[in-house]
């Protein structure tokens, strides 16, 4: 089984502060995730500025909020430059084409399409185009927006696309995650992966059973800090507990294996076989009252019982012996 890419996203937990940024960075590579996104806009090409309404953001104007929540670009090259020092992918969500030629700069590696954004076929083109692997997430999106995401992908070079599903609340709750969406989009021969809004593991451990290449969770220092985004991200602790569940259900996955297994090798000798339990002389026509199915597996197999029944025995034989095949004419 191919293990998932894990990816630790930041989102606006920085805080607007850059040893926040990078201390999050380094984070995220002991939680054991394999790489780290950040978010790149900027307020003026994300939304007008007018304000929200409902959801956990409700009064503020979008460009208030982005403000806030965006990362500096600045900060942009010094973070890759850690991250691949260390050992973990980077990676960003861009929101605009000028952001995907801005992270072209940096040779972004991957880039990721926001749920929001499945309808924005210019900044998929454009993310398509660099010829990366292309994430997509799917919250909020009708299967016929997916699959024209998907096209635009395509039609503008992408070879390696990974759609995400996802449910656009914050926090998700688990029982409204609907996994089987998820299931029916790898049975339809896309690449799956689950972004995740939740504040438990109980759907990135279905997602992994279920093939998900890509698990994507929010990653903070304090999910009490008042970031943006701390409300529905996991707290170090948490991540690498995430991170630990994630591989464990990879192993327990495995490959398809039929007959005794590691761990089992003991185990066999707890299955029945053909004793012979009462004695008898050479000779001797072999009767069902000779034979029994018992326990331990040392005698010949029990599916044999009718193959023996009428023949006759080698040699003298002493009741409680394991039956061979070497007792048998």
């Amino acid at each position: 089984m191919t293990k998932a890419f894990i990816v630790a996203e930041i989102g606006a937990n920085h805080m607007q502060c850059y040893d926040e940024a990078e201390r999050l960075v380094r984070i995220a590579k002991d939680c054991g995730a394999d790489a780290v996104k950040f978010q790149t806009y900027m307020p003026g090409e994300i939304a007008v500025d007018v304000p929200i309404v409902g959801g956990p953001w409700d009064g503020r104007s979008y460009h208030e909020l982005y403000e806030e929540g965006s990362m500096p670009w600045e900060w942009h090259r010094p973070l890759f430059k850690l991250a691949r020092e260390i050992g973990i992918v980077p990676f960003s969500s861009s929101f605009s084409v000028e952001a995907v030629h801005r992270l072209e700069s940096i040779d972004c590696p991957i880039y990721k399409i926001a749920s929001p954004e499945i309808g924005h076929h210019h900044l998929i083109a454009a993310a398509a185009a660099t010829g990366k692997p292309l994430i997509i997430s799917t919250g909020m999106a009708e299967l016929a927006e997916i699959y024209d995401a998907a096209e635009t992908a395509w039609k503008n070079g992408c070879e390696d696309l990974t759609l995400l599903h996802c449910l656009s609340s914050y926090p998700a709750e688990t029982e409204d995650f609907n996994m089987a969406t998820m299931e029916r989009l790898r049975m339809m021969n896309f690449t799956v992966g689950l972004s995740d809004h939740s504040i438990d593991n109980t759907a990135v451990i279905m997602a992994v059973t279920m093939g998900a290449t890509v698990i994507e969770k929010h990653l903070t220092r304090n999910a009490f800090n008042g970031s943006l985004d701390s409300a529905f991200s996991l707290e170090p602790y948490e991540f690498s507990q995430m991170v630990k569940a994630v591989r464990l259900a990879e192993a327990a996955m495995g490959d398809v294996v039929f007959g005794q297994r590691m761990g089992e090798e003991t185990s066999l000798q707890y299955r029945r076989s053909i004793w012979i339990m009462k004695g008898a002389r050479a000779g001797e026509k072999i009767t069902e009252a000779h034979l029994a199915v018992l326990r331990p597996n040392t005698g010949v197999k029990p599916y044999n019982w009718d193959k023996l029944i009428g023949r006759r025995f080698t040699k003298d034989v002493s009741p409680c012996t394991p039956m061979s095949w070497d007792l048998v004419e």
